[in-house]
């Protein structure tokens, strides 16, 4: 027999079924992920200003290798791609401390059943049991935040 999966219709079937005490649990989990992921974005965009900084000073410079040029650009290239992931990384952080606030937190966008504790443990940003990410149901609707 197939399953069928059904998505979550009204506000209702997103209702956390954590307690209070468990919800303050990931909240600390998600603040301690977004305060060590922004530190690592700071540290990130520093690193952006002092190699765009080097460029300038070797710019008055008469000759430059085409490899020391290539090794600039890809380091500049893995640096804007790792803080576009780190940005991304803290919004999702965001959007979950919303569905704590709102009391949705932990219940699967997907299929409306509560998110195992131990993924929330792991990714606490998740909207997705892991029922659903086998399945793909996470990459065919995204209704909520």
């Amino acid at each position: 027999m197939k399953t069928v999966h059904r998505y979550p219709e009204t506000a209702e079937e997103l209702k956390t079924n954590l307690s209070p005490e468990e919800l303050a649990h990931f909240e600390a989990i998600i603040l301690r992920k977004r305060e060590e992921t922004q530190d690592e974005l700071d540290y990130l965009q520093k690193q952006v200003e002092e190699i765009r900084s080097s460029d300038d000073d070797d710019a008055s410079s008469l000759t430059h290798h085409m490899g020391d040029l290539g090794s600039r650009e890809e380091s500049l290239d893995l640096t804007y791609r790792l803080i576009q992931r780190n940005r991304k990384f803290i919004n999702e952080l965001n959007r979950a401390l919303v569905r704590i606030e709102n009391g949705t937190y932990g219940i699967c966008r997907a299929t409306g059943v509560p998110i195992e504790k131990e993924r929330l443990e792991f990714a606490p940003h998740t909207r997705y049991s892991i029922a659903a990410k086998k399945s793909g149901l996470d990459k065919k609707r995204v209704a909520y935040a």
